[in-house]
């Protein structure tokens, strides 16, 4: 399955040299900052009963998405819905349970100081890492600086992913962790603000 979507990609990639270009800075950078590594080739092979343990290995498609609003962007998806075997890796997850705090209390909580601040945590799924095993669930195969005259490469996600069912409470539950367990180098209302004022919105 995941070689027939790359193959798709492929095909679309050739059709437009501009795409294939952010597409694969987008792979690189994922790469350089460690949200992505390329399997070791000793490992490429192993299955789930091997000796390395390595637990259990699933590859996902991925694809471009394209945002009119910003025409030189692009966000590489990775799908985790896509069904093999009559499963995907989403039916093979736990949702957890919901940290977010409640917009209407959020809402609320504007009314009892003169100012609000906003901030973002960037790709915060993304800062997140998760175990070594788990990551070989999240393979991908990719070319090497995008060059399609090679073969395809295994290539592996070392965060949690946009898409996956459990990254929005791992993510969660890890900024809270983070929060509480550096609480002695903040004030205490920057640690209650993580823990009472913060929400997820993906528009």
């Amino acid at each position: 399955m995941a070689e027939r979507r790359l193959a798709s990609l492929q095909r679309r990639l050739k059709r437009d040299s501009s795409l294939r270009e952010r597409y694969k800075n987008v792979i690189e950078d994922y790469i350089e900052r460690g949200y992505a590594a390329r399997v070791p080739e000793e490992k490429v092979r192993c299955v789930k009963d091997s000796e390395d343990s390595l637990g259990q290995v699933w590859y996902l498609p991925h694809h471009p998405i394209l945002n009119p609003q910003k025409p030189d962007k692009v966000r590489v998806v990775f799908d985790c819905a896509a069904k093999y075997g009559n499963t995907s890796l989403n039916d093979q997850l736990l949702q957890g349970p919901d940290l977010n705090n409640s917009l209407f209390g959020v809402l609320l909580r504007f009314q009892q100081d003169p100012v609000a601040l906003t901030s973002d945590v960037e790709a915060m799924f993304h800062q997140v890492r998760v175990s070594p095993c788990d990551a070989n669930s999240l393979r991908f195969l990719w070319w090497p600086d995008a060059d399609f005259s090679q073969e395809p490469q295994d290539y592996m996600m070392q965060v949690h992913l946009f898409g996956a069912t459990s990254s929005p409470t791992c993510a969660s539950f890890a900024l809270q962790r983070t929060a509480v367990e550096h609480k002695d180098e903040f004030d205490e209302e920057t640690v209650k603000t993580v823990k009472k004022n913060f929400y997820v919105d993906d528009c």
